[in-house]
């Protein structure tokens, strides 16, 4: 696929390693290519790293390994078969069975409570279709970290900051304010 940031191929790499493993062999990987001069720049690819690299929860997608060499930045993912959720409910002419359905939207909102509930709590700040993606069992994985903030930690409540993300799916409080509670 391909978005703002770059292009998203599929990869292998030997079962129980990180190295490269011939196509159809080993554990299938997605390899997102970030590219040097995309609308996702290092500070995003450096937030994804962060996050997802400290972050671990069923309901969160499992970053493998990243590469970083001259203009080339590479993060690599757990393949998710089912692709997004934006996929099936815009690209499908069946509709999803409501079990289905009842079943990521509660996969998304645990991966959503985890990085609220933490004793360093994560503002996600992307949450849209497009970045839940679903596994082989229709299981909801939360993706694409590059917008996430650090939470309000000790006795704060707030965290003051520019409101970025998608504004249709931003909480309204968040677009007139640019504070998240």
């Amino acid at each position: 696929g391909e978005g703002g940031f770059g292009y998203v191929f599929k990869g292998w790499i030997e079962e129980g390693g990180t190295a490269p493993a011939k196509p159809g062999s080993g554990v299938t990987v997605a390899v997102k290519s970030l590219k040097p001069d995309g609308l996702q720049g290092h500070r995003e690819w450096v937030a994804e790293v962060d996050f997802l690299g400290q972050l671990h929860h069923p309901n969160l997608v499992k970053l493998i390994g990243y590469c970083i060499e001259d203009d080339q930045r590479l993060l690599v993912y757990e393949f998710m078969t089912r692709g997004s959720l934006e996929n099936h409910l815009f690209r499908r002419t069946v509709p999803l069975p409501w079990s289905n359905r009842v079943k990521i939207a509660l996969g998304a909102a645990k991966g959503l409570a985890f990085l609220h509930s933490g004793p360093e709590p994560v503002i996600y700040r992307d949450f849209k279709t497009s970045n839940i993606l679903l596994d082989t069992e229709y299981n909801a994985k939360l993706s694409d970290f590059g917008l996430a903030k650090a939470g309000p930690q000790g006795d704060k409540t707030h965290v003051s900051t520019r409101v970025v993300g998608t504004y249709g799916y931003a909480a309204p409080e968040y677009v007139m304010t640019g504070k998240k509670m």
